[in-house]
């Protein structure tokens, strides 16, 4: 997937860490070492949001990313609904920030007290 406003490539199916979580096999996230099953549309915005590694993402390429005909109230629900799987491991979570003004969403990197989530057999951006 590119961005179509600044060229960022999102690269799916590859084992990636942004800090204290970790992408794994289709549908997994690992969080906090809580390994989260996510249905299909919620995992590849999770993904996406993740592989930016902090930079915005527009409702437009996230919904081009979930490959659905969707428009911005759809991903704005879908993004509700992520953030309430990952607050079910952590009440606090606050890890999916909406940039206001820009319609555009973003993943922010926390690292995890004192540990770091891996990927199996990868060594990732930790």
């Amino acid at each position: 997937y590119h961005c179509p406003h600044c060229g960022f490539q999102i690269k799916p199916f590859e084992k990636m860490s942004l800090g204290n979580v970790c992408i794994g096999e289709f549908g997994c996230v690992t969080y906090n070492s809580h390994h989260i099953k996510l249905p299909p549309s919620l995992f590849l915005l999770a993904e996406a949001l993740i592989r930016a590694e902090g930079r915005g993402l527009t409702r437009a390429v996230l919904a081009s990313v979930v490959g659905m005909d969707v428009n911005d109230s759809t991903v704005t629900k879908y993004i509700a609904r992520l953030r309430e799987a990952f607050c079910k491991y952590d009440p606090g979570f606050n890890q999916i920030e909406c940039i206001k003004g820009f319609g555009a969403y973003r993943w922010v990197r926390q690292r995890d007290a004192g540990r770091r989530t891996r990927c199996a057999n990868h060594q990732g951006h930790g």
